[in-house]
């Protein structure tokens, strides 16, 4: 009977030992509570990927490939910063940068620098960073040893912060979430039971907050990136794992919570925790864990978001459309010098004058752009002939879509729109040896789908600038002219 309880007991100790190896929080992941970033191993390196809450759906997207695992990845709101292992002579880690934005009209994400990783200053240090934030634009990195350095990267290179005085070589640098929901870091270290953290201080230049959280430290594993409030994972003494809230009143615990066998994290996104995890084949697992109730739901596989067809289609369609365009433009090119003059007291309008009445006319339809998208003025600059990119483009399309509408109610209906209107111009008709000016609805309409066309691609437009009349391929194909009274 002894015999057989020794054994159970030794089984029991082996598989506890078992689980604890393998269940411990190895995959890098960073989460600013709206986007999650992950490294995913590859046979090759591996892949960061990006899901966000705005995606719409169980998605990821792939941002990055690189030659090897990073040591610690670091996000403030859409920003990510990766720091990889060592290299070289002297030992450097490198350091790069991502943006990320959503255009909220198509719902796809663009990543800046396009194609490619911001280069931050590479960090010296002879062992392993293991623990980086990231503040806006800055990114802070702990390096261990003897004497701890907590050092921020500038734009040529890193500068040094002084530590707490208290603070000790177990030391390690987290996000630490603060009052309003304001995204903040701090140093932690196990004291005992205790866990203690320094948060910088507001209220003076270089000092510290000192915080202590009694029985915090007991099982302390890691802080929990992204959550809306302080929250750290603990390890009990049977092995299960358990999400802890340190409060000024005490510890709660939401309860214990079931981890997979494979490569795992935990991070907080939105109102949940997340469970995330990958497999031998790279496939992206996310356990959504109830911040309140601390039920889980059933696991998910993320799979690569939908991109758009504009975004592969988009260049061909533009320039077989310029090309199929300009060759109409040719075919039917007007003679360089009119066979019949203007009649009824009528002039061309000049050009600059055409070129502030489209100006006041687009300003209905960036205002209605900005409104729907979210967007900042500067990205109406990016229109859609100078960029394949559809959620860049988006804006101004949209822009130049609601110009294109609205203008074309007005010119056939008044034959004017509102800024050809204060400018003096009308649409007329083009001479033809008649006394009759007026444009018709027929002419009027094909003239302002033509003008919509020229506006999606205004390379199309340079026949006004050569014609006596000033008549762009809208005005030759409609038979029509933008005039003024002389």
């Amino acid at each position: 009977m002894n015999v057989r309880l020794c054994f159970i007991i030794i089984c029991t100790l082996c598989c506890s030992t078992s689980f604890a190896a393998d269940s411990v929080p190895t995959l890098v992941v960073a989460s600013s509570g709206s986007h999650l970033w992950i490294a995913v191993p590859t046979d090759s390196g591996c892949r960061i990927v990006h899901h966000a809450l705005e995606m719409d759906g169980p998605f990821l997207r792939e941002v990055a490939t690189l030659p090897t695992l990073p040591i610690a990845l670091a996000a403030h709101e859409n920003q990510l910063a990766i720091i990889m292992p060592p290299t070289g002579i002297p030992l450097m880690s490198p350091v790069y940068s991502l943006t990320t934005n959503r255009n909220p009209a198509t719902g796809s994400f663009y990543y800046q620098p396009y194609g490619r990783l911001d280069v931050l200053p590479s960090i010296e240090s002879a062992t392993k960073i293991t623990s980086a934030v990231l503040e806006m634009n800055a990114v802070l990195a702990l390096i261990p040893g003897e004497k701890q350095e907590l050092i921020r990267a500038g734009s040529m290179s890193w500068s040094n912060v002084p530590l707490p005085q208290s603070a000790n070589s177990l030391s390690t640098l987290a996000p630490w979430s603060g009052l309003g929901g304001s995204t903040e870091w701090a140093i932690l270290c196990v004291e005992g039971d205790d866990l203690v953290t320094w948060t910088p201080a507001t209220d003076s230049v270089g000092g510290w907050s000192q915080a202590r959280w009694p029985d915090a430290g007991i099982g302390f594993q890691m802080v929990i990136c992204g959550s809306n409030r302080q929250a750290i994972l603990s390890r009990e003494a049977t092995g299960t794992f358990v999400i802890v809230y340190p409060t000024s009143s005490g510890l709660r615990t939401l309860g214990s919570i079931s981890v997979p066998t494979q490569p795992w994290s935990i991070v907080g996104l939105g109102n949940t925790f997340q469970i995330v995890s990958t497999d031998k084949e790279g496939a992206v697992r996310l356990t959504s864990i109830d911040s309140i109730s601390g039920l889980a739901s059933a696991d998910e596989v993320l799979s690569a978001q939908p991109t758009t067809t504009g975004d592969w289609i988009h260049l061909p369609f533009i320039g077989a459309l310029t090309i199929g365009m300009l060759l109409a433009g040719f075919i039917v090119r007007p003679p360089l010098e009119p066979p019949h003059q203007m009649s009824g007291g009528w002039i061309a309008l000049p050009m600059f004058r055409r070129i502030a009445a489209l100006a006041i006319d687009l300003i209905p339809g960036a205002i209605f752009a900005l409104w729907i998208t979210g967007a900042r003025v500067e990205e109406l600059m990016s229109m859609p002939s100078w960029t394949p990119d559809l959620a860049l483009a988006a804006p101004a399309s949209i822009m130049l879509g609601f110009t294109g509408i609205w203008c074309g109610i007005f010119e056939v209906v008044l034959r004017a729109t509102p800024g050809k209107f204060i400018f003096g111009g009308r649409i007329v008709r083009a001479p033809d040896g008649g006394t009759d000016m007026r444009a018709g609805v027929g002419r009027s309409l094909l003239r302002a789908l033509l003008k919509t066309v020229v506006l999606f691609a205004p390379a199309l437009g340079f026949l006004a600038f050569v014609h006596p009349l000033q008549q762009g391929l809208p005005e030759t194909l409609s038979k029509t002219v933008v005039a003024r009274r002389h």
